[in-house]
């Protein structure tokens, strides 16, 4: 049995330091691309659904399979992650809605608030720097605890039973992140308030905290979730 089944939704959204941390502690991965992969049935002792340009709202059959699976996850108890387009589908799978935000929230962030009582969150600086791909916000599903929340989004992070999910992005690289900026460029150009050169500009300086963040969410993960 591999021990971790990571789930793409696009090629250009891999693991990335996340995958680096799971590597490196000894976690075998499976990594499907749901738009062109089946979602394997084999159990996993945690499922990572990854981002993508798509919404949750799209009927999609490769999301759907996703929020069934993320369904059967939480009623195996089973842990599973969602970054970006995953975590709104576990908001979705589990009951919430999933809309348009405020505001696309594009580049590094450092106004992100965790809840105070936040296990997963722990050792975390307040506010604490993230970096962002969005423009979709969600409800939390009934029963839900948020975790983490900042000015434009009141639901940034929330936790429910064994299923978490982040809207912002801890997992990235440099590699990631410049890529994201090259194959969006156009689309970029079309919002007044973004700016691609200030991002790239900032990687430097701004990535080794944001990587320096998921080094404690995934100690403090693998900690409540006894991985």
């Amino acid at each position: 049995m591999a021990d971790v089944l990571m789930v793409q939704n696009t090629k250009i959204e891999g693991s990335g330091y996340l995958g680096e941390l799971l590597k490196n502690d000894g976690f075998s991965i499976d990594s499907v691309h749901a738009k062109y992969e089946s979602i394997p049935e084999n159990m996993y002792s945690l499922v990572v659904i990854l981002g993508a340009p798509e919404s949750a709202n799209d009927d999609l059959a490769h999301l759907k399979m996703e929020q069934s699976l993320i369904r059967k996850c939480v009623a195996d108890d089973t842990p599973v992650l969602g970054i970006c387009l995953g975590s709104q589908l576990i908001a979705k799978a589990l009951g919430a809605s999933v809309r348009s935000g405020a505001k696309k929230e594009i580049g590094f962030y450092d106004d992100l608030q965790a809840e105070t009582d936040s296990g997963l969150f722990s050792g975390f600086d307040n506010p604490f720097t993230v970096f962002h791909w969005h423009g979709d916000t969600f409800d939390l599903p009934e029963y839900a605890v948020r975790l983490a929340h900042s000015s434009y989004y009141v639901n940034q992070a929330f936790q429910i039973h064994s299923a978490v999910g982040l809207q912002f992005h801890l997992e990235v690289n440099d590699v990631m992140v410049n890529l994201w900026l090259e194959r969006a460029a156009e689309k970029l150009e079309q919002i007044p308030y973004i700016d691609p050169e200030k991002i790239r500009s900032e990687i430097k300086e701004k990535l080794p905290t944001v990587q320096a963040n998921m080094d404690k969410f995934y100690s403090n993960f693998k900690s409540v979730f006894d991985l």
